[in-house]
């Protein structure tokens, strides 16, 4: 379904046609697959499933600007529940340095607040131009010098009240799960966040959940309300050298009480479980013991989470 958000003008004087395409969209599908075609495998699996069919609750919005109908500017955001991710930035080459982007993302801004949204993160060069875009509508580094961006409607990170719940992760889960791996990192926590989603410390998540969402992850989710808050992953086939499956987990700060329902909630394989941390000891130790895990080792100077070179504690689960 297609929504127009009104109409501008560039700096060369065109006028540009602003709106937006809410994914599966017969219609727009042949222009959007022009437009984005360019992308890495990863990113074409999500938008070619979202242009042919519902992707469980993740609602997908692809913000295009066309010029007498021919689009020449193309940003995304999927998510649901109120956060999402942002990115799919591309201009058609002849239409740049024309203002086209900057009045697209404007236009965006405006959109996904009337939907409700309260979070979108991206990443991108730290030094390039398009941060400076992307700052001027609201979205600030995640940590001094990074490419990783968050914006947040009301300033303040988190979920609201709700009712929390652990499930299978399901695609509308994509932008909270962004939006918790984003949380301020707290003095000696244990890390890194999540291997499996390439977050060493605190920073966005994009290609890497696709991955999951496409590899079938045994992936469990800590909710609040509908909102994601901490994950659970069991990997079964990275540690099959060793004769064993392998496990991360994360809870947010202020949902770590609640962190240990995700093991529970995990189906145990017939063989033994390896699970490596670094930091002391913290809710992560705790809830491994809890679940049959015992601390068997140590591999020297492991980690590197921007902390210097730390050891990896080694749990099992026989």
């Amino acid at each position: 379904m297609y929504t127009e958000l009104g109409v501008a003008r560039l700096k060369t004087g065109e006028p540009i046609r602003l709106g937006a395409v809410e994914a599966p969209d017969a219609e727009w599908a042949p222009r959007l697959r022009a437009l984005l075609g360019h992308k890495p495998p990863v990113y074409l699996y999500h938008i070619e499933r979202s242009l042919l069919e519902p992707l469980d609750d993740l609602e997908t919005l692809y913000y295009v600007g066309d010029v007498d109908g021919v689009p020449v500017t193309v940003a995304m955001v999927a998510g649901g529940h109120g956060a999402g991710i942002f990115g799919h930035v591309y201009t058609v080459p002849a239409w740049r340095q024309r203002g086209a982007s900057g009045l697209l993302h404007e236009a965006l801004a405006a959109d996904v607040r009337s939907r409700g949204y309260r979070a979108l993160s991206l990443g991108t060069n730290p030094d390039g131009h398009a941060r400076r875009i992307y700052e001027a509508i609201g979205f600030h580094q995640v940590v001094p010098g990074s490419g990783d961006m968050i914006w947040r409607a009301d300033g303040q990170p988190g979920p609201g009240p709700g009712v929390i719940t652990v499930g299978p992760a399901r695609w509308g889960d994509w932008g909270w799960v962004s939006e918790s791996s984003c949380a301020p990192i707290e003095a000696g926590e244990e890390l890194p966040r999540s291997t499996l989603l390439r977050v060493r410390a605190a920073g966005h998540v994009e290609s890497a959940y696709v991955e999951a969402m496409r590899g079938g992850a045994d992936l469990h989710v800590l909710r609040v309300g509908a909102a994601a808050v901490g994950w659970a992953a069991l990997l079964r086939g990275p540690a099959a050298a060793v004769g064993a499956a392998a496990l991360e987990w994360y809870a947010r700060p202020g949902y770590r009480a609640e962190a240990a329902r995700l093991l529970s909630g995990l189906e145990w394989p017939d063989q033994p479980v390896v699970c490596a941390l670094a930091g002391g000891p913290g809710y992560r130790a705790e809830g491994l013991a809890a679940h049959g895990f015992r601390e068997v080792g140590r591999w020297p100077r492991w980690w590197d989470v921007g902390r210097g070179r730390e050891d990896a504690v080694v749990w099992a689960r026989a």
